[in-house]
């Protein structure tokens, strides 16, 4: 295995690439206004007048949906406003734990037996099919396709005295571990990656140094022992506990259906044991091969630790380890979503923010297997003041990726490259200076052309990152935004698009629910 370290440019993306530059959903307002506009012209005859309407019509439609600067327009403004607005009148932006005193109060508890956001996600019941300790997540939301998933807790690779050698070998181990899951032998069509960052738990630690220490009978070794003790006091507010989570993605295509099919015909089972047959065996396939890409230990998580890493990725009062009173119908702790944070806990103990990380904030630099580094583990802690104690930046990175296949993939890249050239003599022709857009994009798909060659065993992905920040109150979370934002910036992370008046459901979008990315034609 090469030790070169390969360097990747995710920022090419600078621009849509659609005719006119603007989304889909704006060419599809547009062509039916003209269509209407064209159907009442023909209506009246040709009449000026309605000329004149549809003249008008046209005109307002185009302000009001424009997309200047991939910012959205006001038509879309406006209806997230209105759609904000009855989303909080049905009360879908709080829900009440049944430990909360106002559970049940018809005034202040809507009475949702799990959080709105949530939709149709339930644990596929898997009891008394042999497989009772496997814990599956089964989504069947309308309009879209029913979906499977598991989660893992990964050890992830060593940090310490490593080079950039060995850093190179991690990546490239982990490239080809996503390379063979989207094989079309494989089920799982897409993961999500999860980092998340809380403060430290020194106890078992300092329960550890109390014990040596009462063994120690030399009184010269009081002074090192007062040191080493002052040196835990002074860290333990800094100090952080970094949890790696990978969520399997199981669609159910009909490849899937037919080998579902296939078990409970030659082993007379149901199909809901069949389901869990196919998901353990997929399940299994992926941690075998996450460990020989030297990703350390990998669990696969029961209901009772998955759900209570549910809870402490919501609040992190709770405890990521401490599972025993965690279950699927209790760990979704009391929240209240506002316009810039959502309340967590009874007395809303926190506030957390949440935003994304759009492709195009990523800055068109090369980047090597270190280039989230700093937003992952180099965001400084709370230094605190006289009222408040230092504190660790609480945050969670979650990246969800769905694999492409390479023929679509390459048809695509095929297609962009295409246009991009087209484009780029276009300007020359006409001796237009480029400001260095459509060199980027032009360089961006060649990129992928060139990396999808047949023969590479390379598969295309779409992915998309969101990040959650968690304060203790609406002032400290500030704060911590400011200090991750400046670590993302480091990370040759532009910007980051706050989630504002929708903390509260994108919050959904940094849990191990394989969440964070809607279906395209290329994923499907």
């Amino acid at each position: 295995m090469s030790s070169e370290a390969r360097t990747f440019i995710l920022g090419g993306e600078i621009a849509r690439r659609s005719w006119l530059g603007v989304s889909r959903p704006v060419l599809i307002s547009w062509a039916i206004t003209l269509a209407a506009a064209v159907v009442l012209y023909l209506l009246t005859g040709g009449a000026s007048g309605s000329l004149a309407v549809a003249a008008v019509v046209l005109a307002v439609v185009f302000a009001a949906t424009m997309e200047w600067r991939d910012k959205p327009s006001w038509a879309a403004l406006r209806l997230h406003g209105a759609r904000n607005w009855l989303r909080r009148r049905r009360g879908e932006h709080l829900y009440r734990h049944h430990d909360d005193p106002s559970f049940g109060h018809p005034q202040q508890d809507p009475g949702w037996e799990f959080p709105p956001p949530l939709g149709n996600t339930a644990p596929l019941p898997v009891a008394g099919t042999g497989l009772d300790e496997m814990f599956i997540l089964r989504t069947a939301n309308p309009g879209e396709r029913t979906t499977y998933c598991t989660i893992l807790a990964v050890e992830g690779v060593a940090d310490g005295l490593r080079g950039d050698a060995a850093y190179a070998a991690s990546s490239t181990a982990f490239g080809m571990f996503l390379a063979q899951m989207a094989r079309t032998s494989s089920h799982v069509r897409g993961l999500q990656l999860l980092h998340r960052s809380v403060p430290h738990d020194m106890t078992q630690h300092t329960r550890w140094a109390e014990a040596r220490v009462a063994e120690l009978t030399d009184l010269r070794l009081r002074p090192a022992v007062e040191s080493y003790g002052a040196l835990i006091d002074l860290a333990a507010p800094r100090a952080e506990e970094h949890r790696s989570v990978i969520v399997l993605r199981i669609p159910q295509t009909d490849a899937f259906m037919a080998e579902t099919a296939r078990i409970a015909r030659t082993k007379h089972a149901t199909t809901t044991a069949a389901i869990a047959q196919v998901v353990r065996d997929e399940t299994e396939r992926a941690t075998r091969l996450l460990a020989l890409a030297g990703m350390g230990r990998v669990d696969v998580l029961g209901e009772r630790r998955a759900c209570a890493l549910i809870r402490a990725f919501i609040n992190p009062s709770f405890k990521i380890d401490r599972h025993r009173d965690a279950a699927w119908s209790s760990c979704w702790p009391t929240y209240i979503g506002g316009r810039d944070s959502v309340a967590i806990g009874i007395d809303g103990e926190w506030r957390t923010r949440v935003g994304s990380l759009p492709p195009r904030s990523i800055e068109p630099v090369p980047l090597g297997p270190l280039w989230l580094a700093p937003l992952l583990t180099g965001v400084e802690a709370d230094p605190g003041d006289d009222e408040t104690a230092p504190m660790p930046t609480i945050r969670t990175v979650a990246v969800r990726i769905d694999f492409v296949p390479a023929h679509q993939a390459r048809a695509a890249a095929r297609g962009d490259f295409t246009a991009d050239q087209a484009r780029r003599t276009k300007e020359a022709r006409k001796g237009k200076l480029d400001d260095g857009s459509t060199e980027v994009l032009a360089s961006a798909s060649d990129r992928r052309r060139n990396d999808l060659v047949p023969g590479s065993g390379h598969h295309g992905a779409i992915y998309s990152a969101a990040v959650a920040v968690t304060g203790r109150d609406p002032d400290d979370v500030e704060r911590a935004c400011l200090r991750v934002t400046e670590a993302a910036q480091e990370s040759a992370i532009a910007e980051i698009d706050w989630f504002t008046g929708d903390h509260d459901t994108a919050l959904f979008l940094t849990l191990p629910l394989g969440r964070g990315l809607a279906a395209t034609r290329y994923s499907r």
